[in-house]
């Protein structure tokens, strides 16, 4: 906006067009920089969902996608969803990285 507005007081033949660019240009930056950090952050909670996958495989020996029906866990969870999402958390609370 501001650009906008030195535009107009400035006119097209001053240092309006420059500011105009120079405003936009550094608004688009900081627009992609917030854009970049959002994305790499959510990319941790993928990461943690594989992590918790891998965990599940390694304690029951099958994917959480892939439990048989009527499966029971042997460590007291009321079902495999439980169970995932129990070890999901645990992952989360861990200060390891995967």
């Amino acid at each position: 906006m501001t650009g906008i507005v030195i535009l107009v007081v400035a006119g097209g033949s001053g240092y309006g067009p420059d500011a105009l660019a120079g405003l936009f240009g550094a608004g688009g930056a900081i627009y992609l920089m917030n854009k970049f950090m959002r994305m790499g952050i959510d990319g941790d909670a993928d990461r943690d969902v594989e992590e918790a996958g891998r965990m599940f495989l390694d304690r029951y020996g099958f994917w959480p996608d892939e439990v048989p029906a009527g499966w029971q866990p042997p460590d007291g969870q009321p079902d495999a969803q439980a169970a995932f999402r129990a070890l999901l958390e645990q992952r989360r609370a861990s200060d390891i990285a995967a």
